[in-house]
C-alpha cells in the first residue's frame, strides 16, 4: 500500500509527513539516514513501511529538520523532538497510539514514553540509539559519515549495511549523489549533530536511569550483525525497562527495515497485535 505525501502545519511551521493504511493508528519515527525521510521520494525503498500499512494507519512524519520539515532553527536536544511529536498526535487528533520507531527514531520514542507513556498503547524500537555505555557503545557515525580523502561513502555504508557492496546499499547511500539525495543525507548529520554531538554520541546520559517510567508494553528488535548500534544495547534497553522483549534478526545491519523489509514488519505488526495483557 503506498503512502501518500502530506505537509500539516502546526504552530505556523510545515511537517511533512507520510501515511496510509487503514487499522489502529501507528507513529512511525524514522532513522537518523537511509530510511523514509533521509532518502530522495523515488528511491522505493518503502517495503517496510508499505508492510505495516497493510494492518495499521501509518503516520511518518519527517523530524524537524528532516525533508520539508520546518524547525531546525529552534531545534537544541532531544526534548524538543518529544515536544514535536506530542504536537503531531495532537495535529492527528489522536489520543493514543502504537509508537514505532528506529535509531534516532528508536531514541525519541523512548524519551516521549518516560514522559507521556498515557499516549502510548505498545512501543517498538528497531535498533534504537540513545543510550552508549562502555559495554554498549554506539558507534562512531560522526567520524565515519565525515568525507575522506579517498572519496566516496563506502565507510557510511559499512556501518549501516551487511554488504556495503549490495545493489540496496549503493543505492540507499551511492558513492555519486543527486544534489537531492546529497542535499538529504547533509541535513540527517546536521539535525543529528544537533542533538546528539556530545560523545560518544548519539545518547543521553540520563536515559538509562530514566527507563523505569516506561511503563507501555516494548518490543527490541535488534539486527545481530549492525555496526552502529550492536546487539548489548537492546540488551540494557530490556534491563532498564519493566515489560519488554528482545527479537534479534540475523544476517542484517543497522537499516534492517531496508535488509529484511517483509520479516521485520511481520515481526512488528505481530507485537502490535497482541491483545492487552
Amino acid at each position: 500500500m503506498t503512502l501518500r505525501s502530506e505537509t500539516l502545519t502546526i504552530r505556523n511551521q510545515k511537517v511533512h509527513l507520510l501515511q496510509g493504511g487503514a487499522g489502529p493508528p501507528v507513529l512511525y519515527l524514522h532513522g537518523i539516514v537511509a530510511d523514509i525521510h533521509s532518502l530522495p521520494a523515488d528511491s522505493g525503498l518503502t517495503a517496510f513501511h508499505e508492510a505495516l500499512a497493510q494492518s495499521f494507519t501509518v503516520y511518518a512524519p519527517a523530524l524537524p529538520g528532516y525533508a520539508e520539515t520546518e524547525g531546525y532553527d529552534e531545534l537544541e536536544t532531544i526534548e524538543d523532538m518529544v515536544f514535536f511529536c506530542l504536537d503531531v498526535l495532537d495535529a492527528l487528533n489522536t489520543d493514543t497510539v502504537h509508537l514505532v520507531g528506529t535509531a534516532l527514531g528508536g531514541w525519541v520514542a523512548t524519551e516521549m514514553a518516560t514522559r507521556h507513556a498515557h499516549r502510548l498503547r505498545r512501543l517498538v524500537l528497531i535498533n534504537p540509539l540513545g543510550i552508549s555505555t562502555p559495554e554498549a557503545r554506539i558507534g562512531n557515525f560522526f567520524y565515519t559519515v565525515t568525507p575522506k580523502a579517498e572519496g566516496g561513502n563506502h565507510e557510511v555504508r559499512e556501518l549501516i549495511f551487511s554488504d556495503q557492496h549490495s545493489e540496496l546499499a549503493m543505492g540507499a547511500i551511492p558513492d555519486d549523489m543527486s544534489p537531492e539525495a546529497q542535499f538529504l543525507f547533509y541535513k540527517a548529520q546536521m539535525v543529528s549533530a544537533r542533538i546528539g554531538w556530545t560523545p560518544p554520541s548519539l545518547y543521553n546520559p540520563r536515559l538509562k536511569d530514566r527507563l523505569f517510567r516506561v511503563t507501555t508494553p516494548t518490543l527490541l528488535v535488534s539486527a545481530t550483525g549492525d555496526r552502529l548500534v550492536p546487539t548489548t544495547v537492546a540488551d540494557v534497553y530490556q534491563a532498564g525497562l519493566s515489560d519488554a522483549q528482545v527479537v534479534r534478526i540475523a544476517d542484517a545491519a543497522h537499516a534492517v527495515w531496508l535488509e529484511q523489509p517483509q520479516h521485520t514488519a511481520e515481526i512488528v505488526a505481530r507485537f502490535l497485535q497482541q491483545s492487552p495483557s
